[in-house]
């Protein structure tokens, strides 16, 4: 006859996470509520990252109407580059802002706005990346400090040919 006691497993404390997307304090100011056209897309660019004096990465995050429904400024670098690109904190902060498709940019306080190698190449992994979780890259554009000198990949043909994860 068996007298042990069967003990009850001991529980484990897992933590739980919410993501929430808090509101910065300093809105963008938009002339346009949408981004139909990649001029559009650098003005509202241009306003968020264009006169900064070192290399911002940003993002628009737009509904399936492309109309602007938030922005997020990912990275801030050098004057000549940005180090490193959290491409997870992107697409962390795309999925809490519900985005269908979003607008990369970055600027280049040299004034020119001709991508890089380099440039070219982290817009390709970042598109492999949200084409898995079905939110496209519709155009990177990078601007400088003058608004109508700005490069527009895929006007440009310059954006990468990344194939969507279907």
């Amino acid at each position: 006859m068996n007298t042990k006691k069967h003990k009850a497993p001991a529980t484990l404390k897992v933590p739980v996470y919410e993501v929430r997307l808090v509101q910065a304090r300093r809105p963008l100011r938009l002339a346009e509520d949408s981004v139909g056209d990649s001029r559009t897309a650098a003005r509202a660019l241009h306003a968020l990252i264009g006169l900064t004096d070192r290399e911002h990465f940003a993002c628009l995050f737009v509904n399936g109407q492309h109309r602007v429904t938030g922005a997020h400024i990912v990275a801030i670098g050098g004057q000549h580059n940005i180090a490193s690109l959290d491409i997870r904190g992107l697409l962390r902060a795309a999925l809490a802002a519900c985005a269908s498709a979003m607008v990369l940019s970055h600027n280049h306080p040299s004034g020119h706005a001709h991508p890089s190698q380099e440039d070219i190449t982290s817009t390709a992994r970042i598109m492999r990346a949200a084409n898995i979780l079905q939110i496209p890259v519709l155009d990177h554009v990078i601007v400088t400090r003058d608004p109508v000198v700005y490069h527009s990949m895929f006007v440009r043909g310059t954006l990468p040919n990344v194939p969507s994860e279907d």
